[in-house]
């Protein structure tokens, strides 16, 4: 969502500063923008902390992607821009407002592409709220969303029409420099986010460098391995080295039809080596409507340290509204190495795994093309 919240955002500073100005004379939209990405930086605030040897929990958990997406650091963020603009010489009130509305911005647009989304109301309630009214993937260059990128881009035009249509010439000026602005600030966050080291290129990219193998495909840190394997010559390996927390690749399967209202058994072998960090290795399986779009996830979880092949399972009823299911493993924000292999998915009452290369045993042509093709 990184050019998606800058254009919404934009959309939005361009309204809020046509009417702010109308009535005060003064035109702050720009803070709108510049707080768009506010939200995110609970992306890599924990890392940030860590690196001046701080520990600060939420929850009792170190800090994760979606902690800062409430009500509480909504006013936490617009009270200290305010504060700090206010040196700048800048009305209290009037930075107070606009970050507000530029850091629940960012929320409401999340909100359009997931449902549930994130504990919005956090500290009165924990529940998760959305809207879900986008299928939200990058399949536009891998940075955006095609369908969310075209609508914002409608209503970035429609709202800058509005204002060009009633200030006219002076509302165009502003209009312009609200737009230099948003791309400035574009070209300002990119190496911010690189250089805090959240690996943000590596995440865009993930389905730039991906690989398969027949019903399955893999991406950075996965590979397709045939010295360690549970059953057959191949299994599913998810490596990181070291020992600092990060976000793997995945091994993904296709999409599998699934009835609705339906009890499935849910199994996985896996073997674990110097698995430590936030989370441990794990596989897991996602339910999809007929959109495609995400209902929820079962996870099986592989346990962290040094560990050899075990069989795990678990029962799972779907969803009213399941359609599609598929599965992936990875190591999320944990370290070491990571096999998978001999998945199975079993309607209850019955013995035909529904997953095909269960065992990770049948190639493709595009895999050994994909592979002498780098």
């Amino acid at each position: 969502m990184l050019f998606e919240h800058l254009i919404y955002s934009t959309a939005i500073a361009i309204i809020a500063g046509m009417l702010w100005y109308k009535y005060t004379g003064r035109d702050p939209s720009w803070i709108i923008i510049a707080s768009a990405f506010a939200p995110d930086f609970d992306a890599f605030a924990g890392s940030l902390f860590k690196k001046f040897d701080m520990s600060i929990l939420i929850n009792g958990a170190p800090i994760r992607h979606g902690d800062f997406h409430n009500i509480a650091f909504l006013l936490l963020f617009a009270t200290a821009a305010a504060l700090v603009l206010r040196l700048a010489g800048m009305k209290l009130g009037d930075s107070f407002m606009f970050a507000g509305i530029g850091f629940a911005a960012h929320m409401f647009e999340d909100a359009l592409i997931a449902n549930p989304a994130y504990a919005f109301f956090w500290p009165i309630s924990d529940q998760k709220f959305g809207i879900g009214l986008f299928d939200y993937k990058p399949d536009l260059y891998d940075i955006a969303s095609t369908d969310v990128f075209i609508v914002g881009v409608i209503f970035l035009v429609l709202c800058g029409g509005i204002r060009a249509f009633y200030e006219g010439k002076g509302g165009i000026r502003r209009i312009a420099r609200t737009v230099g602005i948003a791309a400035a600030i574009m070209i300002l966050m990119v190496p911010v986010f690189v250089a805090f080291d959240i690996n943000m290129m590596e995440r865009i990219n993930n389905n730039v460098h991906r690989d398969f193998i027949y019903e399955w495909s893999f991406t950075q840190n996965a590979s397709w391995d045939s010295t360690v394997f549970h059953n057959g010559s191949h299994s599913a390996r998810i490596e990181i080295q070291g020992n600092e927390s990060k976000i793997s690749g995945v091994w993904s399967s296709s999409k599998i039809p699934v009835k609705p209202d339906t009890n499935y058994t849910f199994s996985s072998w896996g073997r674990t080596e110097r698995a430590g960090g936030n989370n441990s290795p794990a596989v897991r399986i996602v339910e999809l409507d007929t959109k495609g779009k995400w209902i929820t996830q079962t996870t099986i979880g592989f346990g962290k340290e040094t560990n050899n092949w075990t069989q795990k399972q678990t029962i799972f009823k779907t969803r009213s509204n399941t359609s599609l299911v598929y599965v992936y493993g990875n190591i999320w924000k944990g370290y070491g190495t990571f096999w998978f292999d001999d998945v199975g998915l079993y309607e209850n009452g019955t013995y035909n795994n529904l997953i095909d290369n269960s065992g990770f045993e049948e190639p493709t042509k595009s895999y050994f093309r994909s592979r002498f093709e780098k």
